[in-house]
């Protein structure tokens, strides 16, 4: 399992450096942008940055044939998948450090902020993130992964409209259809990761049924 797990960290290691120096930039960015409403955002996409590398990494996997390697080793398929699950959870943990360090920033900046309003960020972020992951790993291990870009793209914008009609299921109790409400947040959250564990299984399903 752990060298499944360092192949995968490997397979995306220019990516991964790529995002970990554009995510180290946003965590100063409160020493040159003097704006608490912007700050929320900036978690979020810190948060989403890792999640991007995991389709190049998917790529990389296919093009080299890895897959049909994996196949060789003395382990099973749910260990496999269960490899990268591990990986995306990583990912979004990285996110989430990155993101705690833009919050000290903040704070060390002497800017006043709200909690609330930073906490919208990890939960947006975090929602994004597993959603979109939950969506997109099934769709390209059965597809492929020559349109990974786009099957991201499409999860996300999918994890985007799902927290929409999350927010507007708890409009009588937020009084509006209200994305940064802590409730929203929460129940976004809640969902996302009742999605995680869906999404491992049919992965599991479709990687025992596929030729590769």
């Amino acid at each position: 399992m752990n060298g499944l797990i360092r192949n995968n960290f490997y397979s995306m290691e220019s990516n991964l450096k790529m995002s970990f120096l554009m995510a180290a930039v946003l965590v100063f960015s409160p020493l040159i942008i003097n704006n608490s409403t912007i700050y929320p955002m900036i978690i979020a996409v810190q948060v989403f940055l890792f999640v991007v590398n995991t389709g190049t990494a998917l790529h990389a996997d296919e093009v080299a044939k890895w897959s049909k390697f994996e196949l060789t080793l003395p382990i099973k398929r749910s260990a496999i998948i269960g490899a990268k699950y591990i990986t995306f959870a990583i990912l979004i943990l990285f996110g989430l450090f990155l993101g705690f360090c833009t919050a000290v920033c903040i704070s060390l900046s002497g800017q006043t902020w709200n909690f609330l309003s930073i906490l919208w960020g990890y939960e947006y972020g975090l929602g994004l993130s597993i959603i979109s992951i939950s969506l997109m790993y099934p769709i390209i291990l059965k597809t492929g992964t020559e349109k990974n870009e786009l099957i991201l793209l499409l999860s996300a914008f999918s994890a985007v409209g799902l927290m929409c009609l999350i927010a507007a299921a708890l409009s009588p109790i937020t009084g509006e259809m209200n994305l940064q409400h802590p409730l929203t947040g929460a129940i976004s959250i809640f969902v996302a990761l009742l999605m995680f564990p869906i999404s491992f299984v049919v992965s599991v399903n479709i990687h025992k049924n596929k030729e590769f």
